[in-house]
């Protein structure tokens, strides 16, 4: 369990991802978004507490060798939750913990990008629990996919968050078309999101998702798949590529330094591995300082 940063140079993608400063607590299964300046890595798991944490830790994007920051609490200690966000605004969705009854929530925090001092403040919930979920957005939408319910049952729905609109319920939407997947990992830019990796019934998957966000009722749309099939991955990227790092492989017992690039604009071909994370790892999140909204 480590509190390291990598940060990928996305001009320059070949090269090994470079260490940068810590969090302020080792932690896994935490979920992560940023905008152009910052990035804010909230809650997870941390044996050293023990258990579930609400912290959340700020990156300075142009001073990234320093420590996080430790800013406002998440309202509720979990792990296995998800992120995303815009310019202004973070919701971090779902996730669970032992202390919990059931012990996944459909619990949606938001911080204020510009007042992160406070704690996150609960808005409107996910249609239904879910943990091991992946997320991704644009300016005005984000969206929550996949995972499994308080029964760990897997689930193939999505999940949308209406950021104008904020304490309502979130809306189902059109499900994946491969079905049932969880612990798997998204990105997107302004309108497409690509979700990709993770668990189905048959085994750990490679098989990657493309959402249409102007037309997200009909089922997700299967795309080139990841060079390597992993689960508890991460995934981040800009408006032209999405980047799909680490996560476990169970077959093999290990944990993998792989990063693939997905080109959104040629997305039926094979994800492209590139420089590999500084050191195998999984159960892990990530975000960039290239928002899309």
């Amino acid at each position: 369990l480590v509190s390291t940063l990598n940060r990928i140079d996305f001009s320059n993608d070949s090269a090994t991802a470079s260490p940068r400063g810590p969090l302020s607590l080792a932690r896994t299964q935490l979920a992560a978004t940023g905008n152009s300046n910052y990035g804010w890595f909230g809650g997870g798991s941390a044996p050293s507490v023990p258990g579930t944490v609400t912290r959340v830790d700020r990156i300075d994007f142009s001073n990234d060798l320093a420590t996080a920051s430790p800013r406002g609490p998440l309202s509720l200690s979990r792990s296995e939750l998800v992120a995303t966000g815009n310019s202004n605004y973070g919701w971090f969705g779902g996730g669970g913990a032992p202390a919990l009854s059931p012990s996944i929530t459909a619990r949606v925090d938001r911080i204020d990008f510009a007042n992160d001092s406070s704690n996150a403040s609960p808005r409107g919930s996910l249609s239904l629990e879910r943990a091991q979920i992946a997320s991704t957005g644009n300016s005005n939408y984000g969206w929550f996919g996949g995972g499994l319910n308080p029964g760990f049952v897997a689930l193939s729905t999505v999940d949308r968050i209406d950021f104008s609109n904020d304490s309502s319920t979130a809306s189902v939407r059109g499900p994946f078309g491969t079905g049932i997947r969880y612990r798997l990992a998204a990105t997107g830019n302004s309108n497409y999101g690509w979700f990709g990796g993770g668990l189905n019934p048959y085994g750990t998957i490679s098989t990657v998702e493309r959402i249409d966000f102007s037309n997200d009722s009909p089922t997700a749309s299967p795309r080139g798949p990841l060079s390597l099939s992993r689960n508890f991955l991460t995934a981040t990227g800009n408006s032209n590529f999405g980047w799909f790092g680490g996560g476990t492989i169970p077959s093999l017992f290990v944990a993998t330094t792989t990063v693939d690039r997905i080109d959104f604009s040629n997305d039926s071909a094979n994800a492209s591995p590139r420089g590999p994370l500084s050191a195998a790892r999984g159960y892990f999140a990530a975000t960039s300082n290239t928002p899309i909204g």
